[in-house]
């Protein structure tokens, strides 16, 4: 490769490399291989990104820039950085999402072909830690939002709403196959 690339240069060949853009995005290249977008930037060169595909972010997982609060920033932050790792926990049936915004255990798991994968005590203790981590970040990111809010003078109703919201977006977020609890205690895989 690199006599190639020598005998290339000497000829007086020359590589016009377009500009490189790093976005938080997807480019219109990433979204025609996941099936979103059905046109190629003209002429671009496509580089893969290590963030994983979804049909778009929602508001805990917007980019963390958007953020003025320092705190939610950094809850932004953590929530990006354990994304791709709390979609393959839920891919495996492992976790499943609550009705109340928040990820747990998911209690039929142990029945599961990958279950055997998380009995290894360092795997079971990633596990838990990420599920404190990512809880954590996100009653943070709601109560700042409604503190916020609420402080702009919003009626509690509208308070009410807004959290309801909050919790839906998460709540609602679940892939096929995920699992995810219907109410206290009950769970299914959603089909």
């Amino acid at each position: 490769m690199k006599r190639i690339l020598i005998s290339f240069l000497l000829m007086g060949c020359s590589l016009k490399v377009p500009p490189i853009t790093i976005t938080n995005a997807q480019t219109a290249a990433e979204k025609q291989m996941v099936g979103e977008d059905r046109e190629l930037e003209k002429e671009g060169w496509m580089i893969g990104s290590i963030q994983s595909s979804t049909n778009g972010q929602n508001n805990q997982e917007r980019s963390a820039k958007e953020d003025s609060d320092p705190e939610i920033r950094a809850h932004r932050v953590r929530l990006n950085y354990l994304s791709p790792e709390i979609k393959k926990y839920k891919t495996d049936g492992i976790l499943g999402e609550t009705p109340i915004g928040l990820i747990k255990l998911n209690p039929l798991a142990s029945s599961l072909p990958t279950y055997t994968n998380y009995e290894i005590p360092a795997k079971k203790k990633r596990v838990e830690d990420v599920i404190l981590f990512l809880n954590e970040s996100r009653k943070f990111i709601m109560e700042k939002e409604i503190l916020t809010q609420k402080k702009k003078g919003k009626k509690e109703e509208e308070l009410l709403k807004l959290k309801q919201t909050l919790i839906d977006e998460y709540y609602k977020n679940v892939s096929i196959g995920e699992y995810f609890e219907t109410t206290a205690g009950k769970w299914e895989k959603y089909q």
